[in-house]
């Protein structure tokens, strides 16, 4: 399947009603899949992926799939045992070299970081110069992995969280429905200026 047909497939499951959406799959989640696709696409080098879980993107594909052109795709998770590529806390990356990976893909992680600061110091030190970031953070959503679950984020957060390192190509409110100032989440994709 063509990545325009694919696209052209997820956005036809967004626009159904609720009650036809694939199961397991909420509105954020088509919306995020459909936003991730588009910018995964071109996306060339190695890839690694903060906070990976199964890797699933609860429409019975995996993100891994998603960037056809890198060379290669990390998966992390912070614990032992995940079946994941590497155990990393995101606060202290030592065993990870310094602008070692040319993407970082990074979603729902940020709101679980008791000191954001230091995990997002980090993945931009991990990150190449010219790197890409791909980052979703929440905005509305329900207390999740409790009692580690400290921040949500707005617009204006994450431009400030990005200001110094990043040049922001596109922010992207995720599922609307409720409104167009309370969205479920946030896309970002950035890429770090160099030295």
């Amino acid at each position: 399947m063509s990545f325009r047909s694919k696209v052209t497939a997820l956005l036809a499951r967004i626009q159904r009603p609720r009650s036809q959406q694939p199961a397991g799959a909420s509105l954020a989640r088509l919306e995020s899949n459909a936003w991730l696709h588009r910018h995964c696409q071109d996306i060339c080098g190695s890839v690694l992926s903060l906070g990976s879980g199964n890797d699933s993107d609860n429409e019975g594909d995996v993100y891994r799939n998603y960037f056809p052109l890198s060379s290669s795709y990390t998966t992390s998770e912070v614990v032992d045992g995940s079946g994941c590529d590497l155990t990393l806390d995101i606060r202290s990356m030592p065993q990870i070299d310094d602008g070692a990976f040319d993407c970082i893909f990074c979603s729902g992680v940020l709101e679980h970081v008791d000191d954001l600061q230091a995990g997002f110091d980090e993945m931009t030190r991990i990150l190449a110069p010219g790197g890409t970031l791909l980052l979703g953070l929440p905005f509305r959503q329900a207390i999740h992995m409790a009692p580690h679950d400290y921040w949500r984020f707005t617009e204006f957060g994450i431009r400030h969280l990005l200001r110094r390192a990043y040049e922001v190509v596109e922010l992207t409110p995720i599922d609307t429905s409720i409104g167009p100032d309370f969205p479920a989440t946030y896309w970002v994709k950035a890429i770090k200026r160099g030295p």
